[in-house]
């Protein structure tokens, strides 16, 4: 039976994420919180022994009656409280999952998968499409650390060596004054690659994901001053390496790489498991990629769920915002594109 949640009922959302195997962040109720493109729902299902978690946005289709599924700016997917959940249960599930895109007029889904729980796919098999984006790059902290500081980079073990010497201070931040700090380098950096403006968080944004989640910001300074920082969460073992900016006027100097040297430490120190980097800026093999490939040889591949429920009213969208010049593009859904994320 699909049960459907509501962030009215936060406190039932993250009982039933926290009682899967695997959960992260991206999963909690109050990371959801914050997506504003549609309403937050958790889809609970559960059948014999086997139950299953999947956190989607419930989005309006402009000027229709339809809706369509998408998932939160990260690693979501689907959960399970079992390793290998057995064939027969999945089944109900899909099928109880094809009853709700009737019921909600859904168009089409899509959901970005986390890179660490490699059921999600068997969990959605049989229904669209799932597809290999790129790889992202991790740290085992199980490692000794001797063994995971074999794998940087020689360049990156001088570079950080030398921005030691400098004597950049790495601290953590308590005040609200120095989420503002990390706040305007994160803005200025925004502004120096233009990038989208849904990547202009609001200061509501970062306060909320220091005070109501996991989270951390770690802060460099040079001679007094903020010159770099990194926001990143602790989650069930996981850690993640969500947002990081550096000003200008210290690109040359690269303090970040410092900062996210103190990130493994410090995750040591609190016994945990993973360090995620993740990926290039798009899911592309970039400079970014090539940045976050210097700190370990470790990958996981990243990988999006695609499902197009409504053909007809898919394809009839398609061909009214595009007519006969219908984009070469691998954006899904395709109807939205140049106007939406995902």
């Amino acid at each position: 039976m699909l049960e459907i949640i509501t962030l009215d009922q936060k406190e039932r959302w993250n009982a039933i994420v926290r009682s899967m195997t695997n959960f992260d962040f991206y999963h909690l109720a109050e990371y959801h919180q914050l997506e504003l493109s549609g309403q937050s729902l958790l889809l609970s299902f559960s059948v014999n022994n086997t139950s299953i978690a999947f956190p989607v946005i419930l989005r309006p289709v402009e000027k229709t009656s339809y809706y369509d599924i998408t998932s939160v700016y990260g690693y979501a997917g689907p959960l399970t409280n079992l390793d290998n959940p057995d064939e027969e249960s999945l089944k109900y599930f899909r099928k109880d999952l094809l009853v709700f895109f009737d019921n909600y007029n859904i168009i089409s889904a899509f959901s970005r998968l986390h890179p660490f729980f490699s059921n999600q796919e068997t969990i959605l098999s049989g229904l669209g499409e799932v597809i290999t984006t790129n790889q992202t790059v991790g740290i085992d902290l199980s490692l000794p650390e001797q063994e995971q500081k074999k794998q940087y980079a020689y360049s990156l073990k001088y570079q950080i060596n030398r921005l030691k010497s400098k004597n950049i201070i790495v601290k953590k931040a308590k005040t609200v004054e120095e989420i503002d700090q990390f706040i305007e380098i994160y803005r200025e950096n925004m502004k120096r690659v233009n990038a989208s403006e849904m990547y202009f968080f609001t200061n509501d944004y970062f306060y909320h994901l220091i005070k109501k989640l996991p989270f951390t910001l770690l802060l460099a300074y040079y001679e007094g001053r903020a010159i770099c920082g990194s926001l990143f969460s602790s989650c069930n073992g996981i850690v993640q390496l969500h947002l990081s900016a550096t000003l200008n006027d210290f690109l040359i100097w690269s303090p970040s790489k410092l900062v996210l040297d103190c990130i493994r430490r410090h995750a040591i120190e609190n016994n945990e498991r993973w360090l995620h980097l993740g990926g290039g800026s798009g899911g592309e093999d970039d400079s970014l990629f090539q940045y976050k490939s210097f700190f370990s040889n470790l990958r996981f591949t990243f990988k999006t769920w695609r499902y197009i429920h409504n053909a007809k009213t898919y394809n009839q969208l398609i061909s009214e915002k595009f007519s006969k010049n219908v984009p070469n593009s691998p954006f899904f859904p395709l109807y939205r594109l140049g106007n939406e994320k995902n």
